[in-house]
């Protein structure tokens, strides 16, 4: 079965094998064995190689065991992101989001497409990886169930602005402050800006990561993700650890 795939990860297995792992548009995410992959004079070429969209052609022989990849070819290598430094993390931390919320055989096309998107933004010169990285993520929570949204406290329905409000990830509801210790609340919660709830819905709305915001409030957008992502992804790492700039 031939299948659009963008790899994700790829291990020399001995020799001259590899152990790949992709996400298929059409059956999810995949780990595949692909023999002679690691080698001088592999058929494969540069087609398992991380970040890189190709057509895969293979099938499970027996239940229970790795697929097995027999051809691949390349439909977008996406070479510039991969000899920018700065675009490469941001494109890392895109396959850790995938690798830590997505469980194995499971098709998510729409996420796939976000996926493809994402790279393709972060191809482009003119475009900001943060942004990119902003409506990724965001819509990728929105289309597994994690939707952010701008509400009002769910108890006061009131929101003026620059109010700070809590954020609960596990169900998406919104309190704040007053209503959060009037009615006993245990749980911490995310405090968070309700200008970085709108941005973060409205970013997540557009077709295009080209969207404009004041680089203050890009940063804290991301510093919320990565909370919420640090509830959702086992030894999730945070944007501020890694050398890329935001903005």
């Amino acid at each position: 079965m031939e299948q659009s795939s963008l790899v994700l990860r790829s291990l020399r297995y001995l020799e001259s094998d590899r152990v790949v792992t992709f996400f298929s548009r059409e059956e999810g995410v995949l780990t595949g064995f692909a023999r002679g992959a690691a080698g001088i004079s592999s058929r494969f070429g540069a087609s398992l190689e991380p970040l890189t969209l190709s057509s895969v052609i293979g099938r499970f022989h027996l239940e229970g065991t790795l697929y097995r990849i027999h051809k691949a070819a390349i439909l977008n290598p996406f070479t510039y992101i991969k000899s920018d430094l700065d675009r490469c993390y941001w494109a890392g931390m895109g396959v850790r989001l995938l690798t830590g919320l997505l469980p194995p055989a499971l098709p998510e096309p729409l996420v796939f497409d976000i996926a493809v998107d994402y790279l393709e933004s972060l191809s482009d010169t003119a475009a900001s990886p943060s942004f990119a990285w902003i409506r990724f993520a965001t819509c990728v929570l929105d289309l597994l169930g994690y939707q952010i949204r701008a509400d009002d406290c769910i108890a006061c329905r009131d929101t003026p602005r620059g109010k700070i409000l809590f954020y609960y990830p596990m169900d998406g509801r919104v309190l704040c402050s007053l209503c959060r210790e009037n009615i006993g609340e245990t749980e911490e919660g995310l405090k968070v800006e309700v200008e970085v709830l709108r941005f973060l819905e409205w970013i997540g709305s557009k077709k295009v990561a080209k969207v404009q915001g004041d680089v203050p409030t890009v940063g804290r957008s991301v510093e919320f993700l990565d909370r919420i992502l640090s509830c959702r992804v086992k030894d999730w790492k945070a944007v501020d650890s890694l050398p890329i700039h935001i903005g």
